[in-house]
């Protein structure tokens, strides 16, 4: 089985940093500027379903390199910028891209600007998706935050405002509200099913997709995260809407070539959050339901209300041990749960929805290793699963993976 470049780069890079004992590397430009990042790199196999790629085979097609710099210009405003590059199955391919970078005003605690390309507060976890040490998990829950619309819903150009609400005794309330476009990538799982999408439809008319070029007009949104005066307690409620656009060149029969459009809106995505943690303990739960809306070629594509939630219970064992369960839920039709329109429509009926229990483990072997390894059952395959299962093999409704990931930050 062939190891990838990055997982060299991320082993032999720690171990030089751990034999010069640099356990908490880090660049200091002056008293204001820092460098800091992490790398990691993960190896997934799975049973009876491809996941992110070709991991029935066995795949370390998952791998992240980040490199962010943090800068106070002023005792009230901050710049920062990330540079990442990711690979999970057939997307990232490691290119090096801008994963946020923005100019941050704090003019009071209530209130502050944020301009740039800003990450977006979906839920409570999604603006560190990107770090290993921020999460018990190698993946986070996947009906709220799915790997296939992550270039979508990470970050945005544009700007947001933010603020902390102080009630005394009462507790703290956190806004933000944000609006700006997102340049996602041909290759980002968005795209790719529209592109699969337009193909089918294509092909039913005796048509083929011959170019494909995608594109975001906008996004927008909030959440409110309030903490109530519960130790360790937090609530949360998050919204965000956002419409993209695809154009297509397709080719008839007889060789002529034209274009066609096609345009997908998430009008409202909504999240209700619940996070508590005391001493050992954390449970985390999120509940979602989400309306799409899909034009393409000038018709309409049955798009239903989905629904998700997860609830997640970690345990730190022993001080550098955690231990974690999940349940993770979606449907893509909350009045369709056991998928009876989709068999109507000649579609496999577990193509509605995807039930998601993991157990796994986390050790935090120093202040700058981590390492993590996890086990899924999983019964259907919605959550655009055929992506990565084509014709003719399909499919499958029940199906395992596994997942074994290494982290270094410095």
């Amino acid at each position: 089985m062939k190891f990838s470049r990055t997982f060299f780069t991320v082993l032999s890079f720690g171990l030089i940093l751990h034999f010069a004992q640099l356990s908490a590397w880090s660049f200091d430009l002056g008293t204001k500027m820092r460098i800091n990042g992490f790398l990691s790199q993960g190896y997934i196999k799975s049973q009876d379903n491809n996941f992110f790629g070709e991991s029935k085979d066995g795949s370390f097609q998952i791998n992240e390199f980040g490199l962010t710099l943090n800068g106070e210009i002023t005792d009230n405003l901050r710049v920062g910028l990330q540079l990442l590059s990711r690979d999970l199955g057939a997307e990232g391919n490691n290119k090096i891209n801008i994963d946020w970078g923005m100019a941050d005003y704090r003019w009071r605690d209530w209130l502050g600007v944020r301009l740039g390309k800003v990450k977006l507060p979906i839920g409570l976890y999604n603006q560190g998706r990107d770090s290993d040490f921020l999460r018990p998990t190698v993946f986070l829950p996947q009906s709220i935050y799915d790997e296939n619309k992550r270039n979508l819903v990470v970050a945005a150009t544009g700007g947001s405002i933010y603020g902390n609400l102080s009630f005394g005794a009462s507790g703290d309330l956190e806004y933000q509200a944000y609006y700006g476009e997102v340049n996602f990538p041909e290759d980002s799982g968005q795209a790719r099913g529209m592109r699969a999408l337009g193909e089918k439809m294509a092909g039913k008319a005796g048509r083929r997709v011959t170019a494909f070029e995608s594109d975001n007009r906008y996004v927008y949104g909030g959440s409110l995260i309030y903490s109530p005066p519960v130790e360790g307690l937090r609530l949360g409620v998050s919204y965000f809407t956002g419409k993209s656009e695809f154009d297509f060149k397709l080719r008839n029969r007889d060789g002529s070539i034209f274009r066609a459009e096609a345009s997908g809106n998430m009008k409202d995505f909504i999240v209700y959050s619940a996070e508590y943690a005391r001493e050992s303990w954390q449970i985390s739960a999120e509940y979602m339901e989400a309306t799409g809306d899909r034009v393409v070629f000038d018709n309409d594509v049955p798009d239903g209300r989905s629904q998700g939630g997860y609830v997640q219970v970690s345990y730190r064992l022993i001080d550098p041990v955690v231990i974690y369960a999940l349940y993770d839920v979606f449907y893509a039709d909350k009045d369709d749960r056991d998928g009876s329109e989709l068999e109507a429509r000649g579609e496999l009926d577990y193509l509605g929805w995807r039930k998601d229990f993991g157990l796994g483990l986390r050790w935090d072997v120093n202040d700058s290793w981590v390492l993590k390894a996890e086990w899924h059952k999983v019964d259907g395959a919605g959550l655009q699963l055929p992506l990565f299962n084509p014709p003719p093999e399909g499919v499958k409704r029940d199906w395992y993976y596994y997942v074994l990931k290494a982290s270094y930050n410095f």
